[in-house]
């Protein structure tokens, strides 16, 4: 029977398990073009699964993170992670879809949170953890027939592998801004500054959600986090960026190192029986071109849900039009394509809006801003097809520049679509459901990852009872 406390240490346990999957297909698919991976293959555990066939463009993983605790020993860290026992040894707590395209430079990695209420083929309604009770099988069904996604390939990690890999690159360099601690995961950091974090405290530190900071002249410790969910995502991903960065930088400019990375990350896997060395490769050529450090390039999101209650049971349902719009880039290829090699005056492109999003007016407005940026008037109208979920970008043959030009103005990033029958202007761009904005494009250069890599991300989130922590320590390299 579990322990009282055991869902106390599961409910954190969960993320870190996701950051061992998204870390262990990330790090491979970087270093691993350094490496002989017909030695690798071997010592990955496969199963057989009825996944669907790939298509040419690319793929969708099924990413399971499993809870096992076997690789707890000693008292210590059946503190900090639990046993087998507390939580009825190996389930499923992590479920992660990724979209692969190799031909891309941004991958997908879409999280289904575990109490999404569905219907399990063969089984009736239940939250979709429950799926996994029955094996992989079952629940690439019950993504197919909920969400309609078609599964091509099937790996399972277990957050073992999370650990390796920090340990493998030796630490993680971490800003804290005070002394910090969280009593539930372990973690103790007893001065302010740039800390590396080893394999152990790095897994204390990102599943971490009671963080609190030390005020050394009252001698107090108060809670870190205004909004504790929030601002633990936001470490996490940090983090997760930070550690792919690492291991780029050691894993090319040192092949034991790289070797060292790659073991981590593979002995913890299963996959399909299906999965080929081919298919490694397109990992690798997806993820390898990635830019860990662009936040754009590493796309983490959750399934968009609402709370509800079913059967007497607090659950999550999808939020529409949100999850639809979602589930739609899962279910697409071929949306991402490279960047354009020349840079096209948006002067000389023409370009005619559609509406297809049932917002009235969105065309006409989202026109007057493309004018503004400098693109041509070419008039607007209704789409024949009603609504789409996907915005589109339609264009001739022979203007596949100028298609890529607008492409870098839309958010978020729209499908490529050749249309010899376009007629009055050189592109169309069609607005779909999911469509939000236009964006001014940035540079989106990747930096070499030989030598220092600047590590630095985005503000953080705002720390909560700053006014009574007083200042905080100084920021050095390479935090």
């Amino acid at each position: 029977m579990a322990s009282t406390n055991s869902p106390l240490r599961a409910f954190p346990f969960r993320l870190a398990v996701a950051l061992a999957v998204t870390t262990s297909l990330m790090v491979v698919g970087i270093v691993g073009v350094n490496l002989a991976i017909d030695s690798k293959l071997s010592v990955i555990k496969r199963v057989d699964v009825a996944v669907a066939s790939a298509p040419p463009e690319g793929a969708n993983y099924l990413l399971i993170g499993s809870d096992t605790r076997s690789f707890v020993q000693g008292s210590t860290e059946e503190e900090a992670f639990g046993t087998g026992s507390d939580v009825g040894g190996q389930r499923s707590d992590t479920m992660m879809v990724i979209h692969v395209e190799p031909g891309s430079q941004q991958t997908l990695a879409v999280s289904f949170p575990r109490d999404l209420w569905v219907d399990i083929p063969g089984v009736g309604n239940s939250k979709i953890n429950a799926a996994f009770n029955d094996g992989p099988d079952k629940t690439i069904e019950t993504l197919k027939a909920n969400y309609g996604i078609d599964i091509n390939h099937y790996i399972e990690v277990d957050f073992e592998s999370f650990r390796g890999i920090v340990n493998a690159i030796g630490s993680v360099p971490i800003y804290f801004p005070y002394p910090a601690r969280d009593e539930l995961t372990g973690l103790s950091v007893i001065a302010g500054g740039c800390i590396r974090l080893d394999g152990y405290n790095a897994l204390a530190y990102v599943r971490s959600r009671y963080l609190e900071y030390y005020n050394v002249e009252t001698n107090r410790w108060y809670p870190a986090d205004a909004v504790p969910d929030i601002n633990r995502i936001a470490r996490q991903q940090d983090f997760l960026r930070r550690l792919a960065g690492i291991a780029v930088q050691k894993g090319l400019n040192n092949p034991l190192t790289a070797n060292e990375i790659a073991d981590q990350a593979l002995k913890n896997l299963t996959v399909d029986s299906s999965l080929s060395k081919g298919d490694i490769f397109d990992l690798i050529d997806a993820f390898r071109t990635i830019n860990p450090n662009d936040q754009s390039a590493l796309d983490f999101q959750t399934l968009p849900w609402s709370s509800g209650t079913e059967q007497g049971q607090s659950v999550l349902i999808p939020k529409q039009p949100e999850a639809n719009e979602m589930i739609a880039k899962l279910k697409e290829f071929g949306n991402a394509p490279p960047p354009a090699t020349e840079t096209v005056d948006p002067s000389t492109i023409k370009v005619k809006v559609l509406n297809a999003s049932q917002k009235e007016g969105l065309a006409s407005a989202t026109l007057k801003e493309l004018v503004k940026f400098g693109f041509k008037d070419g008039g607007t109208g209704n789409d024949d097809r009603g609504t789409i979920a996907l915005t589109e970008i339609r264009f001739r043959p022979g203007s596949e520049s100028k298609a890529k030009t607008l492409f870098s103005y839309v958010d978020p990033r729209a499908r490529l679509v050749k249309d010899s029958s376009l007629k009055g202007s050189d592109v169309e761009l069609v607005l779909g459901t999911g469509f939000k904005k236009l964006v001014k494009p940035i540079s989106t250069s990747v930096p070499a990852t030989s030598g220092t890599t600047d590590l630095a991300t985005e503000t953080p989130a705002p720390i909560s009872n700053e006014s009574k922590l007083g200042p905080p320590a100084l920021r050095t390299r390479p935090c």
